[in-house]
């Protein structure tokens, strides 16, 4: 659970790394979590949101 956005779910992906000769290694895609504080319900509370919602969250 640590690893994924309390907002959206985005979550690790696996894949490949794929080299000039290519040649595959498998490697993982971490989305990109930010650390933020909000208010929930009149409460302070510490979430990890991906910049995707964290963006879209400072549009409104």
């Amino acid at each position: 659970m640590s690893k994924t956005c309390e907002v959206c779910g985005k979550s690790p992906a696996s894949g490949a790394t794929v080299s000039h000769a290519h040649n595959k290694t498998k490697r993982i895609f971490f989305p990109n979590l930010r650390t933020i504080k909000t208010k929930v319900n009149g409460t302070s509370k510490r979430m990890k949101v991906c910049m995707k919602c964290l963006k879209a969250m400072a549009k409104t």
